[in-house]
């Protein structure tokens, strides 16, 4: 009778052992519990060039190998803007994103060999000038000379004569003998740069809305600073926060608890372990405001998929679709737990994506 007694005991303990651990939930389930958390992130970012002589060149975006919208006046720069998401990781305003999200990468070499080119035509476009200029004062030379007469005077002797074109002319002469001096100066200061020491920097402002609110233009988006972003070129992670560093109430905040080994225990250790074929579910803003507009607010899109690809420490790959503006979106497992951090994808196609997982979310955040 004890035997069975102990017996009973035992199964009712690992029942309720059983019971205190996380459900499995539908994706449905996932989303309307934790889509509160996932935010839409707007950079509004340009770039700029300092030179050697301390001159700066301002310029929105590198594409097609060219600047576009570029300036030397600051206050004229046009600017672009990208859509990212991000989500909570506590109670004071902080979330995780991608690094690409909040710093846009540019090709600093291909714009420092753009740079170069552009100042070696600038070169070649004084010295043309000077060149076009210089043929027209030889011009204007001629044309003085052959207007110009010589006659002779029996009381006083040799004298010439111009004609009164002559003033205008050599007045000419002047205004290009100081344009020519402006395009040497052009050349020298060319000469002197040292293009080997440009300096590429990228200026963001970077802000959120929240999930389920009215988005109408840029005032709704709440004003954020980066914290930080990953050293690791193969770790695409930053941390944001808001200037109110305050999370609001209404929002689900997901957890990211450190990895102790087997202090985790078997269970937890089981749900993170990504298999092939397992299903994921993604929490994110494709294209931004495009698609996230309802006549409710913005609204955050449910994507889902499986794992495509054996993991490994740097990526897991998936078949969740996903577009640009999803970038830094929380990929969850069947438990609704953060598994991966969307990052990146295969371009001509939405089936092949790609996550960091949380082996290196866990040390970009114990870092």
């Amino acid at each position: 009778m004890k035997k069975l007694s102990l017996s009973i005991m035992l199964l009712t303990l690992l029942g309720l052992a059983t019971a205190c651990g996380p459900k499995e939930m539908t994706p449905e389930e996932i989303y309307n519990n934790e889509a509160s958390g996932v935010v839409m992130v707007l950079n509004q970012f340009y770039h700029s060039i300092q030179l050697s002589s301390g001159e700066v060149i301002y310029f929105s975006d590198f594409k097609d190998g060219e600047l576009e919208d570029m300036a030397f006046d600051e206050d004229s720069i046009t600017g672009s803007m990208a859509f990212g998401t991000a989500f909570f990781i506590d109670d004071q305003g902080t979330m995780l994103t991608n690094r690409h999200v909040v710093l846009p990468e540019i090709p600093k070499s291909e714009v420092k060999r753009y740079v170069k080119g552009l100042v070696k035509a600038a070169k070649a476009y004084y010295q043309e000038l000077q060149s076009v200029m210089e043929a027209k004062y030889d011009q204007l030379s001629e044309e003085i000379s052959n207007d110009t007469y010589v006659g002779y005077d029996d009381d006083y002797g040799f004298y010439t004569q111009e004609s009164e074109a002559n003033n205008e002319r050599r007045a000419q002469q002047e205004e290009l003998a100081e344009a020519y001096q402006a395009a040497q100066q052009r050349i020298d200061a060319i000469e002197e740069l040292d293009l080997d020491e440009i300096q590429i920097s990228t200026h963001c402002k970077v802000s959120i809305a929240y999930h389920d609110t009215y988005v109408t233009s840029i005032d709704d988006f709440k004003p954020c600073v980066v914290i930080r972003t990953s050293d690791d070129e193969n770790v695409d992670l930053a941390l944001i926060r808001l200037n109110s560093k305050s999370t609001p109430g209404n929002a689900h905040i997901f957890s990211l608890p450190e990895d102790e080994g087997n202090v985790l225990g078997a269970d937890k250790e089981e749900r993170e372990s990504l298999k092939l074929n397992q299903q994921l579910t993604l929490i994110g803003y494709n294209e931004g405001v495009k698609l996230a507009a309802t006549r409710e607010g913005i609204k955050a899109q449910l994507t889902t998929g499986n794992v495509s690809q054996q993991p490994d420490d740097d990526r897991v790959m998936y078949t969740i679709p996903v577009l640009h503006g999803s970038s830094g979106s929380p990929v969850l497992n069947p438990w609704g737990e953060v598994v991966a951090v969307n990052f990146a994808g295969i371009d001509g196609t939405q089936s092949f994506n790609f996550g960091i997982p949380l082996k290196q979310i866990r040390k970009f955040l114990n870092q």
